[in-house]
Parts: C-alpha cells; sequence; structure tokens
C-alpha cells in the first residue's frame, strides 16, 4: 500500500477555508485522503474523502493476456479527458518485436494512427485491429496520444503463442504371456498424409514384470505413521513378508543389491510421479503433489534396508513383543493402546496371521491364538442375540462373515469346544442358507473360504459360481484380451467411506484367494492379480490394509511372480530391440523397466506400430508416447476406453426461464460481455490417482474465477490453477465413470480465435492420456 503523507503549516483564510496542496506518488489512481486539524484549544475534526490523481489527457490500452499465432483481435484503447475543457488530438498503437525491436506494423489492419475529439470529463474507446501472422512473437506493444500540450502513453510486452502446438499422444500396453500384443499409434501410422505434422519424440516403455511394484509397496508400510495397534500389525506384516522374500531365493536378493547399488547412469526406485517429467505438461513442482513424490520417493530408497533379512527378524520379533503389550484385558486388541477391543481391528490382525502362514511365511503364531478364545466367545454371543431378535432366520452380516473367515485359519490349532463349537456351526449353516443375501462381495468371499475348509465344497464353489457369473471379462482366455482389458473384475458401485467390507482393493485381494483356494482357478487368479496390478499403475493402494492385502494377494496365491526373469522383446516398425544389447537400452533390476527413445528425425510412420512379446506366462505393463506438433485448429479429438475428454463451449443466455446454455458453433453469436461456460466431460474405465487436466483458453477471453485453489463436485475433489493462457485442475483422485467439469470466461475482445483443446494424462501412469478437438470462436 502506497502512501502519501504530509505535514504543513496551514492557514486560514477570512471565512475559515484551507487550501491544501502537496505531492503524490507516481500513480494515477484513486487515493484515501484522511485529514485532522484542531486549533489552539484543542478542538479537533477530521475529514475522510477521496482524491483522484489523473493527467489531463488518459491513454489505457486494454490488452489481452496472450495472442495466439492466426488471432484477429480488436484492441481498444481507451482515451480519456480528465481536464476543465475539450481535446482534440491523435492516437496511435505501434508494434514491435520485443526480441529485435523491429516493427511489426504490418500486422494491423486499421490505420496505426486515428484522431479524437472529447469533451471535458469524457472518454471513449479507439480500437485497432491486429492479425497475428504466423512466425510472430511476444510483441511489444506502445499506445499513445496528444493534444496540445497533454499526452500520454503505456508500454508493455504481449505474449504471442505458437499456432503450433506440442501435443501428446499415449498408448497403452497390457501382456499376458505367453504371447505378443500389438498397439498401433493411429496419428503416427497415417503421418505421412499430414503435412502440417512434426515428430518431436517417441519414447516406448515396458515393465517385464510390474509383480515387483507390489514390492515397491512394502516400504510404506513398513514406517509408522501413528501408533494404532492396526498400524503396527501392518509394520509387522511388511517386515515377515520382507525376511520371507528375501531368503527365499539368491536371484531376488541380487534384485535387491542392485537397488541398493544401482548401475551407473541408472535411475531405479523413483516415485511414478517423478518419471516421465517431460511427458507432462506441468512440472511437478507446480502441482499439489509434490510432498506423495518425495515420500514414496524416500520409501523406496529404504527398501534396501527393508530387505535385510536379519533386520527383518529384528523388527518382526520387536513387533510381536509390542503386540502381545497392547491386548486388551478380553484378549482383542484395540484399536489404540489402553482401548476397549476393537472388534473389526482384532479380526483383521488375525486373518492377517492367518493368511502370513498360509503363504509360508515362517511366524511366531502364538499371539493369535491366544485371541481365539475371545472370538468363540463373540460367536456365542452374536448367535445368542441373534435368536432373541428373532424375526425368521437371521442374516449373516460382514462382521461375522469375517470372523468365520478369520477362525476357519487356525482350526487344527485350536478347535472350537461346547458353545462355542455350536455356535460356530450355527453360524456356517445360516451361512449355507442366506449366503446369496450378503450385499458385499468381499463377506461372500469370505464365506466361501471359511465354508470350504469346514467340508462343505459344495456351498463353496456355489459362492465361486455366483461370483463368476457377475464379473467382467471373466470369460476372456489369454491371448483374446483387448487393449483396454483389466482382468477380472467387478462393477461394483463405489464404496462410501464406513463401508469397509466394499472396500475394492482388499476386496480383490479375497476374491484371489477365493478363487485360488476353493475352486483351484489358476487362469481366474491371473485375471484377478492383474485387476489388482492396473490399479497400482493408475495409483497407490489407498492406505496400509489395502496395501497389506494387496501385496498378500499377489506374492502369496497363484503362480510364483517374481520367479521369472524374462524381459519382454519389443518391436518398434518391424525392427526388434532386446535388452541387453549395445544399442538396447539396459533393464531396471527387478520389475525390467525398460525405455527406449527416438527423436525427430529418426521418427517414422511406421514406427506407429508397436509389439510387445514375451515366451513365458506373466503380465507385462508397456505403453508408447508420442510427442509432435501441430496447428492447434487441426486436432483430432484422440481418446481411448480408458480415458477421454471432450471439450464443449456453450454461451450463457437470460431467458425467462432461467440461465440456458447456447452451445457454441459457426452460427452462434458471441458478443463482449458474454458468459461463456467451457464443459469437460471426461470418461474413463477404471480408477485413477495424479490426473492432469490442462485446458487452452481462447485469447479473446478472460477467466470469470481467477483464483486458485481447491474445488469439489460431484464426489469429485480438484486443484484449480488458473493461468495467463490456460486452466488446469488436478485430480488426486477420479473414480471410473463419466465426470463433467465446467468454468467460465467472459468474452473481452472482438475478433476470432481457437479455444484450443484440453489434454488429460495419469502423472502416475503417462501412458493413459487423452485429448479433444479444437473449438473455433468469433467474438462480435
Amino acid at each position: 500500500v502506497e502512501t502519501a503523507f504530509f505535514l504543513p503549516a496551514l492557514t486560514s483564510n477570512d471565512d475559515g477555508s484551507v487550501t491544501i496542496e502537496f505531492t503524490l506518488p507516481d500513480t494515477l489512481t484513486t487515493w484515501q485522503f484522511k485529514s485532522l486539524a484542531h486549533d489552539a484549544s484543542l478542538r479537533s475534526g477530521t475529514l475522510l474523502d477521496t482524491a483522484v490523481a489523473a493527467k489531463d489527457l488518459m491513454v489505457e490500452p486494454v490488452v489481452p493476456r496472450f495472442l495466439r499465432e492466426g488471432d484477429v483481435v480488436e484492441i481498444p484503447v481507451k482515451v480519456g479527458n480528465r481536464s476543465t475543457g475539450t481535446l482534440a488530438g491523435k492516437v496511435r498503437l505501434e508494434l514491435f518485436d520485443a526480441r529485435t525491436g523491429d516493427s511489426r506494423q504490418s500486422l494491423l489492419e486499421t490505420p496505426a494512427e486515428q484522431p479524437f475529439e472529447l469533451a471535458a470529463g469524457q472518454s471513449k474507446p479507439v480500437v485497432f485491429r491486429v492479425r497475428v501472422a504466423d512466425g510472430t512473437e511476444t510483441l511489444r506493444y506502445l499506445a499513445t496520444g496528444s493534444a496540445g500540450r497533454a499526452a500520454d502513453g503505456e508500454e508493455a510486452f504481449l505474449p504471442v503463442l505458437s499456432r503450433r502446438v506440442l501435443v501428446d499422444e499415449s498408448v497403452p500396453i497390457t501382456l499376458r504371456g505367453p504371447g505378443t500384443r500389438t498397439v498401433t499409434v493411429q496419428r503416427l501410422a497415417d503421418s505421412k498424409d499430414l503435412p502440417s505434422i512434426a515428430s518431436q519424440s517417441l519414447v516406448v516403455q515396458a515393465a517385464s514384470n510390474p509383480a515387483w511394484y507390489a514390492v515397491l509397496a512394502l516400504p510404506s508400510i513398513a514406517e509408522p505413521t501413528d501408533e494404532s495397534v492396526e498400524t503396527l500389525f501392518t509394520r509387522l506384516y511388511a517386515n515377515s513378508w520382507a525376511g520371507h522374500i528375501a531368503r527365499s531365493d539368491e536371484r531376488i536378493a541380487a534384485v535387491f543389491e542392485q537397488w541398493r547399488n544401482p548401475p551407473p547412469g541408472q535411475k531405479p526406485l523413483e516415485s511414478p510421479l517423478e518419471k516421465n517429467s517431460e511427458l507432462m505438461q506441468t512440472l511437478l513442482a507446480e502441482t499439489p503433489w509434490v510432498r506423495e513424490a518425495v515420500d514414496e520417493r524416500e520409501a523406496r530408497h529404504r527398501i534396501g534396508l527393508l530387505f535385510d533379512a536379519n533386520r527383518a527378524a529384528d523388527e518382526q520379533a520387536s513387533a510381536l513383543r509390542r503386540l502381545e503389550g497392547m491386548r486388551a484385558g478380553d484378549g482383542g486388541w484395540p484399536w489404540f493402546p489402553g482401548g476397549r477391543t476393537c472388534t473389526p481391528v482384532t479380526l483383521s490382525i488375525l486373518a492377517g496371521f492367518g493368511r502370513l502362514r498360509a503363504a509360508g511365511v515362517d511366524l511366531d503364531i502364538q499371539p493369535a491364538l491366544a485371541t481365539l478364545p475371545w472370538l468363540d466367545g463373540q460367536f456365542v454371543e452374536w448367535w445368542n442375540e441373534a435368536k432373541k431378535r428373532g424375526k425368521g432366520e437371521p442374516t449373516i452380516d460382514s462382521g461375522v462373515a469375517l470372523a468365520l473367515y478369520a477362525r476357519s485359519f487356525f482350526t487344527a490349532d485350536m478347535p472350537p469346544q461346547g458353545e462355542a463349537a455350536a455356535a460356530i456351526d450355527s453360524w456356517r449353516n445360516n451361512a449355507r442358507m442366506t449366503w446369496m443375501k450378503v450385499d458385499a462381495r468381499r463377506s461372500q468371499g469370505h464365506l466361501a473360504i471359511a465354508l470350504a475348509r469346514s467340508g462343505d465344497r459344495e456351498t463353496a464353489l456355489s459362492i465361486i459360481d455366483s461370483l463368476r457369473q457377475r464379473a467382467v471379462d471373466a470369460d476372456v482366455k489369454p491371448g483374446n484380451e483387448t487393449d483396454s482389458w483389466q482382468g477380472m473384475w467387478w462393477r461394483d458401485p463405489h464404496p462410501a467411506w464406513w463401508q469397509w467390507a466394499a472396500a475394492p482393493i482388499e476386496t480383490q485381494g479375497v476374491m484371489i484367494e477365493a478363487f485360488d483356494e476353493v475352486a483351484g482357478d489358476r487362469e481366474a487368479v491371473e485375471a484377478l492379480q492383474v485387476w489388482l496390478l492396473s490399479q497400482k499403475r493408475t495409483s497407490r493402494w489407498r492406505g496400509n490394509r489395502a496395501t497389506a492385502d494387496a501385496i498378500g494377494a499377489l506374492l502369496g496365491r497363484g503362480a510364483d511372480l517374481l520367479a521369472s526373469t524374462e524381459l519382454v522383446t519389443v518391436d518398434v516398425g518391424g525392427e526388434t530391440l532386446k535388452p541387453g544389447n549395445d544399442d538396447a537400452p539396459r533393464a531396471e533390476a527387478g520389475t525390467g523397466f525398460i525405455e527406449t527413445r527416438f527423436t525427430r528425425r529418426e521418427i517414422e510412420p511406421r514406427m506407429g506400430t508397436v509389439t510387445l512379446a514375451r515366451k513365458e506366462k506373466g503380465l507385462a505393463f508397456g505403453g508408447v508416447h508420442w510427442q509432435y506438433l501441430d496447428d492447434i485448429a487441426n486436432l483430432p479429438a484422440v481418446g481411448r476406453a480408458e480415458l477421454a475428454i471432450d471439450k464443449q463451449l456453450f454461451v450463457k443466455r437470460q431467458t425467462k426461464a432461467g440461465p440456458e446454455l447456447v452451445a457454441v458453433d459457426g452460427t452462434t453469436r458471441v458478443e463482449v460481455g458474454d458468459e461463456l461456460v467451457v464443459r469437460l466431460v471426461v470418461t474413463s474405465d477404471r480408477d485413477y490417482e495424479f490426473l492432469e487436466l490442462f485446458d487452452h483458453r481462447p485469447s479473446l477471453t478472460e477467466p470469470v474465477d481467477v483464483l486458485s485453489g481447491w474445488r469439489w463436485a460431484d464426489g469429485a475433489g480438484w486443484y484449480l490453477a488458473v493461468r495467463d493462457a490456460s486452466t488446469q485442475l488436478f485430480f488426486e483422485r477420479l473414480p471410473r465413470g463419466t465426470h463433467v467439469f465446467e468454468y467460465s470466461l467472459r468474452a473481452a475482445h472482438r475478433g476470432t480465435a481457437s479455444s484450443g483443446f484440453a489434454s488429460i494424462r495419469s502423472r502416475y501412469a503417462p501412458e493413459f492420456s487423452a485429448h479433444s478437438s479444437s473449438v473455433g470462436l468469433e467474438v462480435e
């Protein structure tokens, strides 16, 4: 805030009036005038008023935030007469190349100098029409006006953007071996007939064994995030798996050694948020996710320490001692130390002990066995309460289903006795009759496993058959997958935060266990694991419990996913690149991640076809990323089932029935001052995290909402960033489905311009991206 302070010695005239003269700082604006006057008797008075600092002639050009090659825009120069008499003169607009200083007056379609005549206190705009030619760089403009001795002017820079914009097109690849998978970047394959396209880079990536990303997730649950008992158990879970993996195979130990000491020139274990920075519209530092990237990178860098077998054994023993010390008096575990027994936490810990032992992890299960008397008592209590309620046959709920599942791990160690045995049998009989009424698939999976372990395979297989019939892509055989294939999954509604039994990652873990143990269906297990890894591909597994269950389902069930060392072969346009050759990139240890790059003249249309191949069974992920320059006005929309975006432009009209949106097309009349609504429609067939949406704005408009910050609507939250030439939306999480986002612009200048296109990309997995076409805009 600027301040003009004066302390003059003032003398009033005969009628008591005082004339005050002072000099203001060199700022033409409206000032708040505050004064205090007093006399010798200390009588005082104050005056609050405004003072306008202005020149007799004021010249104020109203320029856009930016221009783009090909735009036609009218720039009004407001000329104001602040004097007490009439002013007549001329106003002039001059354009220069900001870099060289050369004149760019040829861009003006109106005379560079125009006359004006203004009465006292009057102002009016003088309009200059500019057509931005191709090759124009940032301009320096000088608007001047003169009328006799009165003169004014303004000089500043006006950014000019190229009509040729950098466009990213990416195609994901999912390969279930043995076999091949071929994808085509169609616009690259057709680029020979598209002279406006200039290829910049082509990046082909492949991860030969993405199951290792499950191992890389272990450090995230091995670190304490709070003092809860459940967090302590997830640390025990992570260290138990780490010790088991480290001791299971010398080849796996060699991978850990490479992670600890990577070869020269190789940077493994980066966060996915930090990889592929050159493919992003936005630097990571400009997103809201810097902290998440740093945390994930630091966790991955600690992985070498985590997989030290001796340390893992020490951590496991320490966690077991602490877990035993936190037990409540009745034998269960509280949520936090000192609290009462929390049933969901206790059942989750019991099930975790059981899954670890079933996977062959060496672990002392005595803490779990010591909890069984409490659980057996709960079965009796629950059954008695159910009988008291009467009203027909009790319907089993998710809590009882989880309890039956957890108890079934330890039947041979400690068979239930007496009332507990009778209550458990009653609940099993109830499950046989009412399992189809249980809403949560996770609970149906729990019941299938528990019943199979008790000897009732008939009912268990009926549950599995029902689950199979409701699954998506359950009948897809290897080699018949589509490009958007995600494995075997279910179209469940997105659960509310309190519906723990419907949590998707934990539910998929139970599905893997059920199809493996009950049905022995290895093909289904593999397809289920594909979905689980697909979720890790585009997002994090949310929460410690979800991560722990996912790791157990991937590493503890089905084939040994870490055993394969085969690297996929990559064929680009008929040329095969084999990792290990001198001309091929070095593969990252474990994951087998490789990346091949081509630039500009190396890129040919035939390279639009890319094939991944592997001889062994197993899953591989890949992606093709093509960057090219093209005219922003000619760009067609590119999207896939995995991710697509559509951009629509409307003008808001006020009618008797209320506001109405009219689509902007070649016949729509748009005038200066109209409110325009940009509608962005995003569709996806999977959940995403860390999505970036980048929308170009037309130069003739100004954003209505200029403040960046978080926004929420329709169950989604995003960070809105308003830039000079674009609007960006950052989504930390976006569920699958169709989402509509809108923001408003104000038509500020007459002319014609392209609205530009909108693009969306996963920062976690940049092979998932899409962009819209561009919309033309004419403002009258």
